[in-house]
């Protein structure tokens, strides 16, 4: 009778410790698991907020699309609010771009906005910011300098033009801007300053392209 009660016993035994062995697999298995899932949570956020950042890029050259204008604007135009400094506004378009398109086709367009997009990232400061404002027009958001110093800004932007020419199927283009430029006054919202940098840009298209009026 002993005999057989140890056997059930160190059977139980047995049993039990499979059981707990198995139990321990099964809790490696759903850490495991848990892992795995916090990597995939991980990288979905990160897939997320680059998705975010690329909301607020224009696709073809790689600047701030509107809405990224938008949370520049705020942040520099409260800044600027904040501390009492000074924020000036450009308003560019690319001179002539229409028969540009017609001459050259529409994939030299897109290859001279980046072009240009290109020059002027060269030619800024880190804190300066640009964003396409639609077809060839650009806005550039020149933070902490007066009008002066923005007007040598844009006239430097433009030299580097002449000097950096854009080349399309070998053959040499020069592109050029004109541009309007607005000094924000204190509290002026985003609209009413493109409003009159847009009123200036359209002046010096008159007074003959390639220039920087201020409004």
């Amino acid at each position: 009778e002993l005999g057989h009660l140890l056997n059930d016993i160190m059977q139980d035994t047995r049993v039990i410790q499979a059981n707990t062995l198995r139990s321990h697999e099964e809790l490696l298995e759903t850490r495991q698991r848990v892992q795995d899932s916090e990597e995939k949570i991980r990288s979905l956020e990160q897939a997320l907020e680059h998705a975010s950042e690329k909301v607020r890029e224009d696709q073809l050259t790689g600047v701030l699309n509107r809405r990224g204008l938008d949370d520049a604007f705020e942040r520099e135009a409260t800044r600027a609010d904040r501390n009492q400094t000074e924020l000036c506004v450009a308003l560019l378009d690319i001179d002539n771009f229409k028969r540009l398109n017609d001459s050259m086709g529409h994939q030299a367009g897109d290859q001279a906005l980046i072009h240009l997009t290109n020059v002027i990232k060269e030619s800024l400061r880190p804190s300066d910011s640009v964003a396409r404002y639609g077809g060839e027009e650009f806005v550039i958001l020149l933070p902490d300098v007066s009008l002066e110093q923005a007007e040598l800004t844009l006239s430097r932007l433009q030299r580097e033009l002449t000097k950096k020419f854009f080349l399309y199927n070998d053959e040499r283009v020069l592109v050029t801007f004109s541009a309007g430029l607005s000094l924000r006054e204190p509290t002026e919202e985003q609209a009413d300053v493109i409003e009159r940098a847009d009123k200036a840009m359209y002046r010096a298209k008159q007074a003959g392209k390639n220039q920087v009026m201020i409004g």
